[in-house]
């Protein structure tokens, strides 16, 4: 583990943040989320890492595959916003031990009924580890509806309770996760911590600068820069 490195900020609850390896975090979970697993949207594309296919991060481990096509890594066609007990019987399991629903939900058309069927297909005691981006361009697949914030998230899976967040980039090695008291925190001041975390405001002329020096055209919108932002959250349903 990295040391956390103190939030530079004067007013309100201090934070400190810790570097992660996005690797050794998605090893961790793959060793923590039980069997049998669920991957939500599971069809393999053309920029996937095979070698790092959640699959195969969860060799050994009863695993299934749903999408909304018929491709490589789907093991059975579904739409998790179908009547749950519709899509229950696609299924080869009742409830399944861990879900992953990565990068999947911003492109449902009703998050909400997605959400609700999802914490059904959840085992009580099982851990659904779910990816959203926060900023990010559009990106069609085959459609981009919507962004989240991590309270957007929480209210989505109501049902469920949240026992961990970080954030990561939008490369496969840059992640950290934002601590108060040596403890994960995901709170509203936690989340207003995020712009001056993220965001960079620079002065118009070094914007303008940036803009031009680029080889492909962009055209000048804001001297807020803010990279592309993803939340992991990892989710565990209560035992009854």
């Amino acid at each position: 583990m990295r040391p956390t490195v103190p939030m530079p900020q004067q007013k309100g609850p201090r934070f400190e943040v810790e570097p992660l390896s996005y690797p050794a975090q998605l090893a961790r979970l793959a060793g923590q989320i039980p069997e049998p697993v669920l991957q939500v949207g599971a069809r393999a594309q053309v920029l996937d890492e095979r070698d790092l296919s959640w699959r195969k991060r969860f060799a050994g481990k009863r695993f299934v595959g749903i999408d909304l096509e018929t491709g490589p890594n789907v093991d059975a066609v579904a739409d998790i916003t179908q009547p749950v007990e519709a899509l229950k019987a696609a299924l080869p399991y009742p409830q399944f031990g861990g879900i992953l629903c990565s990068h999947v939900l911003e492109h449902v058309r009703d998050p909400f009924q997605g959400a609700a069927n999802l914490s059904a297909l959840l085992a009580p005691g099982g851990l659904m580890f779910l990816q959203s981006p926060w900023v990010q361009g559009f990106h069609a697949f085959p459609n981009d509806y919507w962004r989240f914030t991590i309270s957007g998230l929480e209210l989505l899976f109501k049902d469920l309770e949240i026992v961990d967040v970080f954030y990561s980039g939008g490369s496969s090695d840059v992640a950290y996760r934002l601590k108060r008291g040596g403890k994960p925190d995901w709170s509203i001041e936690a989340q207003k911590a995020e712009a001056s975390l993220f965001q960079a405001v620079l002065p118009k002329s070094d914007a303008e600068k940036f803009i031009r020096g680029l080889k492909e055209r962009r055209h000048y919108l804001s001297r807020a820069y803010y990279p592309v932002m993803v939340f992991n959250l990892l989710f565990r349903k209560k035992r009854a």
